[in-house]
């Protein structure tokens, strides 16, 4: 009897914590009003060892204020980090981050804006769990499953940047804030090379001649990155991060400032798992052998499927007839319950921006949120599966029509998983017992129901030479038999 080693691979949700950052964003006039604060978080590399993972991570913050007579914006960026604590984690853990953003507070002083984040950090984690697991031998009767599981996964963070020239709607006198999103439509991998399709949009938020413009340009992007360590039968899963946005304008000698060029600084997250597929022997016997056995189960995790589709939400909203709506700015969604079903996931969660309208006191900024509940079709996906989307807004849009009329494009995009247990044979104990006092002939009772693996394994002889001796045997009985069996001495 022969033991090899099986290892599988499972991801698992190994923690989530809260953690808080106090940026402090200094400019160059007084601060009289905080009218949108926008806030970007991802981590960028971790540390893991035995029962603990350290990361760190970036805060990308947009802030657009006003000193009592014009509008400004500014752009900062800070670090944060933290640890969390599981006993799955090890050195090789790899792990996967999820930051949403909780809640801002600001406060100013003079020139001075103090920015309080609170982030709440969801991590997944590859965890490898590995066990003995009998093989077949010479002269031992085998049960097998052939059965699929997680043999590897990676992860990977490939930086890339998606830059346009691009044309705002009107002149362009001061930036106020650049923000940009981006979608991966497609991605194919092929030697060595990962190729990104999406779309980008970038919300432009300026002056122009003393008035407040807020232009959204979507435009097209495909990059080609080095994927050279990822195994080309992986099953991929790809999220796409902006890290900052950078705008440069354009100058001319008649002083039209419509045209700038923009650089969007991204890292794509790649998940790469490799699905094997392995025999599992369940159950065995030989000719003048029982054996006690004992087992373990594994689980592993396999895909569902995955799915993208764009949605389109609306909202009417009353309207103070003081306050005329002029730009959305710092536009962001998050998803907030994703639910498997039969062959679809509802997607629940709110979008939101900051809309900024005039008024006889000046510009002010008020926050907006839209619910929303979508349902995305996913061929394979069962109610037990796991699923999880993300939301990303591509447009965000406001219309006085004697009320406030609310319109979001989002782009939603899931994936989904199971957990699939598998139980393996890790030890065996031979039962002999002396054939030579068997008879050389028997006749046996079989019962309605039993299969040929129970016939054979009771009377210790092989399903070849049960059928031999009993062709009209199938499969399973369908009424009580006697059944004659030879004992090979």
């Amino acid at each position: 009897m022969q033991f090899t080693n099986l290892s599988c691979q499972s991801r698992r949700f190994v923690g989530k914590l809260q953690t808080a950052e106090s940026i402090r964003i200094s400019v160059k006039n007084d601060i009289t009003d905080v009218l949108s604060v926008g806030v970007d978080s991802f981590v960028n590399s971790y540390e893991a060892s035995r029962g603990e993972v350290s990361f760190y991570g970036k805060t990308n913050v947009r802030l657009l204020y006003s000193d009592g007579t014009s509008v400004s914006g500014q752009s900062y960026n800070a670090d944060f980090t933290a640890s969390l604590a599981n006993d799955a984690l090890n050195t090789d853990s790899k792990l996967i981050f999820d930051v949403s953003t909780v809640d801002v507070n600001t406060e100013t002083n003079a020139n001075t804006a103090t920015v309080t984040i609170l982030l709440e950090v969801s991590a997944y984690a590859y965890v490898t769990e590995s066990v003995p697991c009998m093989e077949s031998s010479d002269g031992i009767f085998c049960k097998t499953e052939t059965v699929e599981y997680l043999q590897s996964a990676d992860i990977l963070r490939l930086p890339f940047v998606a830059d346009e020239e691009l044309s705002a709607s009107r002149n362009i006198s001061s930036v106020l804030l650049a923000e940009s999103k981006l979608c991966a439509n497609e991605y194919t991998l092929k030697e060595g090379v990962l190729r990104i399709e999406g779309d980008a949009a970038v919300r432009f938020t300026y002056l122009s001649e003393g008035n407040l413009v807020t232009d959204v340009l979507p435009f097209k992007f495909e990059r080609e990155l080095d994927a050279s360590g990822i195994d080309p039968d992986s099953q991929l899963r790809v999220s796409l991060f902006v890290r900052n946005t950078k705008v440069r304008l354009n100058l001319t000698e008649e002083n039209v400032n419509t045209v700038f060029s923009v650089e969007i600084a991204a890292v794509a997250q790649i998940e790469a798992a490799k699905i094997g597929v392995c025999d599992v022997i369940g159950d065995a016997y030989r000719s003048d052998c029982d054996f006690k056995f004992e087992r373990r189960s594994v689980t592993t995790t396999l895909p569902c499927g995955s799915a993208s589709e764009r949605k389109r939400v609306t909202a009417s909203l009353p309207l103070d007839s003081g306050k005329t709506p002029v730009a959305v700015v710092n536009a962001s969604a998050a998803v907030t319950q994703c639910e498997s079903m039969e062959r679809r996931a509802e997607v629940r969660g709110v979008a939101q921006a900051t809309v900024l309208y005039v008024t006889d006191a000046g510009v002010v900024g008020e926050p907006l949120e839209i619910p929303f509940n979508e349902t995305l079709t996913v061929d394979y996906l069962m109610p037990q599966c796991r699923s999880y989307a993300s939301a990303t807004v591509t447009d965000f849009s406001v219309k006085n029509v004697g009320n406030m009329q609310a319109e979001v494009e989002l782009h939603i995009a899931l994936e989904s998983e199971r957990d699939v247990p598998c139980t393996v044979i890790v030890s065996a104990e031979e039962q002999p017992f002396d054939k030579s006092l068997l008879p050389a002939i028997e006749v046996c009772l079989a019962q309605k129901g039993e299969t040929l693996w129970e016939l054979c394994k009771g009377l210790h002889i092989s399903e070849e030479d049960l059928l031999a001796a009993n062709p009209e045997i199938a499969e399973p009985l369908q009424a009580d038999a006697r059944i004659v069996v030879f004992n090979k001495i």
